[in-house]
């Protein structure tokens, strides 16, 4: 190389580098999360070299891992025309994914394979872009060909798997995903898929002997937990546990829009139009909060309304997804219901799609959002329906349902009245119907 840079400050006496040794050092540190340090020399690195593809590849990276990723699908377009290799191709398609742009990311790793018509991580994506586009014989072949390509990918295998359940061959997705796990038989998502798989076909003793296993060796997976007391029904918790709501949310949260587009998710126009009912004509004066929030699918539903839009979600990954939607005047990390508590008439609206799914008995959430209601203020709210006996149950997919007499109950019971409680479909599973309640109720004035 014909520069030379220092990771160092000047003066420290450091031993001046080759731009490869600095490069170096910045990826590792960029690996072992040390941001700040890998900024500083990439940095270095790229004012002493501004057109060396490698570098710019990898500060593109580093500002992607930042939030800033408009600058790096920048920076990467840059290094691609410097000299870009398949690796920089699949990168940029991975930025796009995560980014909920579909298209974009086909078109990245399809570059990447006209390259290298071999690079199975790039076929395997190919597939995850074009299963997002509706595109589903495509991904299936583009999935069959980096496992052709690479017989041990195993996230191949459990993409094609995912594929396959959704599209009702769940035997089929069976035989992937218990190939995955002969290629990684610790893979957390592995584990989750088949046990969900298992599960799908009532095979529940196949589904708890693999979550068993799991647990023997993660005692403390808060995924494995949460799903053993759903199959199993014993030590089942009052709601889903923090760290599984977090972990469960931040690993599906760059594809979080594209998987809910093929589900035919329907809980945020369903809430929407439950506040337009109530709401009438929006004024764009109320103090509106998405409890819940995800990646801000309600945002721009509420917008109208709110002359304060505050968004709250337990996933970190989630609420940068609704940052980037935008709309929002406040996004909050934290637990709901503590959240609702701190937070005493504060709002004239709140508005939850799909989150009290993840709470078994709703007294104490129902009892905080009314505490955090104004006076004459509107709660509207998706659950899914119980029509078995029981006022509520953990189902073995992982999400509770309720009896729309005890959601009744319980709204009565927290002081609110204008309870109105209405059935519809929230979205497809496995391509059958999801019943659920759309409820609405208002503090008295």
């Amino acid at each position: 190389m014909p520069h030379t840079v220092t990771p160092a400050e000047p003066g420290s006496g450091d031993q001046v580098v080759t731009l490869q040794e600095a490069l170096e050092i910045a990826v590792s540190a960029h690996r072992s999360g040390d941001l700040q340090a890998a900024e500083e020399v990439y940095g270095r690195i790229v004012a002493a070299a501004p057109d060396w593809a490698p570098a710019l590849h990898f500060y593109g990276l580093l500002h992607h891992h930042r939030g800033k990723s408009e600058e790096a699908v920048r920076m990467i377009r840059r290094a691609i025309s410097l000299g870009g290799d398949p690796g920089m191709h699949n990168n940029l398609g991975n930025i796009f994914s995560e980014l909920g742009r579909p298209a974009e990311a086909a078109e990245a790793y399809e570059a990447a394979i006209r390259l290298y018509p071999e690079h199975s991580d790039a076929l395997s994506n190919r597939g995850v872009a074009l299963r997002a586009l509706g595109r589903l014989e495509e991904a299936e072949a583009s999935y069959r060909r980096a496992i052709e390509v690479d017989p041990r990918h195993r996230e191949a295998y459990d993409n094609l798997g995912g594929l396959l359940s959704g599209l009702g061959r769940v035997q089929e997705a069976i035989a992937c995903h218990a190939h995955a796990m002969e290629l990684q038989p610790r893979n957390a998502d592995t584990r989750r898929l088949l046990a969900s798989a298992y599960t799908a076909t009532g095979e529940y003793d196949k589904a708890l002997e693999i979550l068993r296993a799991w647990l023997d060796q993660e005692p403390n997976s808060p995924t494995a937990r949460h799903l053993y007391a759903a199959i199993s029904g014993r030590d089942v918790p009052e709601r889903a546990g923090d760290a599984f709501v977090e972990t469960t949310f931040d690993r599906f949260a760059a594809t979080f829009d594209a998987k809910l587009a093929k589900l035919d998710y329907r809980a945020p126009e369903l809430v929407g139009a439950a506040v337009a009912g109530a709401a009438g004509k929006p004024g764009g004066d109320l103090a509106v909060l998405d409890a819940g929030c995800g990646t801000g699918l309600c945002g721009p539903l509420l917008r109208p309304y709110a002359s304060r839009l505050v968004g709250v979600d337990l996933s970190s990954k989630m609420l940068q997804g609704a940052a980037s939607r935008g709309g929002y005047d406040e996004l909050v990390h934290g637990e709901l219901t503590g959240f609702l508590q701190s937070r005493p008439a504060c709002f004239d609206v709140i508005v939850s799609a799909d989150t009290l799914c993840y709470f078994g008995p709703l007294e104490a959430v129902l009892a905080a959002a009314a505490a955090a209601l104004r006076p004459g203020g509107l709660i509207a709210f998706t659950v899914e329906e119980e029509e078995g006996p029981e006022e509520v149950r953990l189902n073995p997919h992982g999400r509770y349902s309720h009896r729309a007499g005890y959601v009744e109950r319980v709204l009565a019971g927290a002081g609110l009245a204008g309870i109105t409680i209405a059935r519809d479909i929230l979205r497809k599973e496995r391509g059958l119907p999801v019943g659920g309640l759309v409820v609405t109720a208002r503090m008295p004035a």
